[in-house]
């Protein structure tokens, strides 16, 4: 970490008055759980009003289910998660899983905005397109989307249409990029920290029990999780013993190790038992101190 300018700060240092209201972009139900939870689970007990924007359906990610039967119980589960986490709305837009790029970029751009627009935020979550790893391509078609959409909703001649119809542009003040703390590059800074989002890492230790708590509800989701990882292994002549039976009790364990371990791993080098990991985008990424 040597030479790194890393951001580390307890949730009562991120400036986030307890009124604020929160937009959060997710691709899947489960990806902001696991990549913010802890944060907005720590929001919402301050009082800010979470709405969370689903765009696909998640209609593959189960086991042995037919996909119409997968999308309703991920609907399901996703409300159900959202209500625990304290959000106030949870809205799908219903694109096709693991299809996000096949979607129109301005069509996606212009949904999301129009959700900006309406909510008016004063901080945004967004999937982080520029991340050096992660397989799951739609987190980075969303990330992509959200970002114009977070610069397009304060400029008034992108989609006039929508200002027309009452929904006036809006500009967002500050926003958390998130991703899976797996890219090696993840806490390199940028070259220019005065307009590029930085690494931050947020201490999560209040809300870490939380976000437990609402990762497990995605039950459809998490049943698949171990049912391919039990199988992965067993082809590769592995096991993990939490999966040596897979029952109701081993999958919630296994989903409580899984975010106790992205918990550590976003905490290391921070001296926090238990963190997050930004990219963040502040006031002061877009205007220089010198003028502040």
């Amino acid at each position: 970490m040597t030479g790194m300018r890393l951001a580390a700060v307890g949730f009562a240092a991120l400036g986030l008055a307890g009124a604020d209201r929160v937009v959060v972009v997710t691709a899947g139900g489960a990806d902001y759980v696991l990549a913010a939870g802890g944060t907005l689970a720590e929001m919402a007990g301050r009082g800010a009003e979470i709405h969370v924007l689903r765009l696909t359906n998640d209609e593959k990610d189960s086991w042995r289910l037919t996909p119409e039967e997968t999308a309703a119980r991920a609907r399901r589960e996703a409300e159900a998660a959202g209500a625990l986490l304290g959000v106030k709305s949870v809205t799908s837009l219903g694109y096709r899983a693991w299809e996000l790029g096949a979607v129109s970029f301005t069509e996606l751009r212009d949904r999301i905005m129009l959700f900006i627009r309406h909510h008016k935020p004063r901080t945004l979550f967004i999937p982080n397109p520029h991340t050096h790893y992660d397989r799951v391509l739609d987190r980075y078609y969303a990330g992509r989307a959200a970002e114009d959409a977070w610069r397009s909703a304060g400029v008034e001649g992108v989609q006039p249409v929508q200002a027309e119809a009452g929904l006036q542009p809006h500009i967002t003040h500050d926003v958390y990029y998130y991703a899976p703390p797996v890219d090696p590059e993840r806490r390199t800074p940028e070259a220019s920290a005065t307009f590029v989002p930085q690494p931050k890492v947020v201490e999560i230790g209040a809300g870490l029990a939380k976000k437990i708590a609402v990762a497990q509800v995605y039950v459809t989701a998490n049943e698949s999780l171990a049912r391919r990882l039990e199988e992965r292994l067993r082809t590769s002549g592995r096991r993990l013993p939490v999966l040596d039976e897979i029952t109701p009790a081993a999958i919630r364990r296994l989903v409580e190790e899984n975010v106790r371990g992205l918990a550590k791993l976003a905490a290391a080098g921070t001296g926090y038992a238990a963190a997050e990991e930004f990219h963040y985008a502040g006031i002061e990424f877009r205007i220089p101190a010198s003028y502040r």
